[in-house]
């Protein structure tokens, strides 16, 4: 892949040599070489500023197979040394025929080349259907809820409960800062002050003895910027895209902000600092003040008496397991 640096000075503003990406927001480019190491002295520098990660602490990576995930699996596993912490990858097969299939075989070469454990858990597994079945059902309810929505509730339960089972203290995710801003702007438009005020870089820290916190290393690093480094970092994952991307209201966000950031660079940074001195502001009135329960039917951490996962369990007819009930 190409990127076309256009009317932009074509010298790594470093050493001089031929660039490779260019940061049109700060004016300035970089070479390869610069670039990677620029990037990685970010991510390094995000995770021991920020606290994310402590010494002795067993990370597990969610990871799809996608740019963003693989690069959080192949950085905390070469920063793990150093930082003297575990990292183990955790992927969950959603069950998308012609999709997961592919990216799953990726991810096992993936976490063979750079030695990481991985672990697999599916959908089918925990709630006795694939997400193309319960697509099925949701296409006779007139999709009322979006296939999107379903399968983010069911991948974070699961990935909860498998960091749970092997003891991990912190879920690394592969959110960067399109993905933050994205969904700001998606709980500004419905008037989601709860949700913003519990998103940030880490979350989940004391909320509830059963739910692992989250962190986000590639929290200020453009999209952009994690392709351009996945590229040159010999990471690769098949170019396929999951078919029911089309019904998610965040693709139209995402590419709205795409748009007027090429208009107008600097506008995304300005949109994370938005959301940085909202969320402060939110945590500190009524709505930081939520308490996690304990759904009534399985156990887990729940926003209300039901969790969503037993929601959307109940509403495909899917029943609630043994598997669910246990207690962890």
């Amino acid at each position: 892949m190409k990127f076309n640096l256009g009317r932009y000075a074509m010298k790594c503003f470093i050493c001089g040599k031929k660039p490779v990406y260019h940061y049109s927001d700060f004016s300035f480019s970089l070479c390869k070489r610069h670039f990677i190491e620029w990037f990685e002295k970010r991510v390094f520098e995000t995770i021991r500023r920020f606290k994310l990660i402590n010494p002795g602490e067993l990370v597990a990576v969610a990871v799809s197979g996608g740019k963003d995930s693989l690069t959080t699996l192949y950085l905390l596993n070469r920063f793990s040394k150093e930082l003297n912490f575990d990292v183990v990858g955790i992927a969950v097969d959603e069950g998308i025929k012609g999709y997961r299939e592919c990216k799953l075989e990726a991810l096992r070469k993936f976490a063979d080349e750079i030695n990481a454990n991985l672990i697999i858990a599916s959908f089918k597994e925990y709630f006795g259907a694939t997400l193309d079945d319960m697509v099925q059902v949701l296409k006779e309810k007139n999709f009322e809820y979006k296939p999107c929505t379903i399968c983010g509730v069911f991948r974070r339960y699961v990935i909860n409960l498998k960091a749970r089972e092997i003891k991990a203290s912190k879920v690394a995710t592969g959110h960067n800062l399109d993905d933050e801003i994205q969904v700001f702007v998606m709980n500004m438009l419905r008037a989601g002050l709860r949700n913003i005020a519990r998103e940030g870089i880490i979350s989940g820290l004391h909320e509830h003895p059963k739910f692992i916190p989250r962190i986000k290393p590639l929290y200020f690093c453009r999209e952009r910027e994690v392709l351009a480094y996945s590229i040159l970092s010999g990471i690769e994952t098949p170019f396929v895209e999951c078919s029911y991307v089309v019904h998610a209201f965040r693709d139209k966000i995402r590419r709205w902000i795409n748009k007027v950031e090429s208009l107008n660079p600097g506008v995304k940074l300005n949109l994370l600092v938005s959301k940085e001195l909202i969320s402060n502001l939110l945590r500190n009135s009524k709505y930081g003040e939520g308490v996690i329960k304990t759904c009534r039917v399985c156990g887990e951490p729940s926003s209300g008496d039901l969790c969503k996962a037993c929601f959307f369990k109940n509403y495909l007819g899917l029943g609630t397991s043994i598997v669910l009930r246990r207690e962890m």
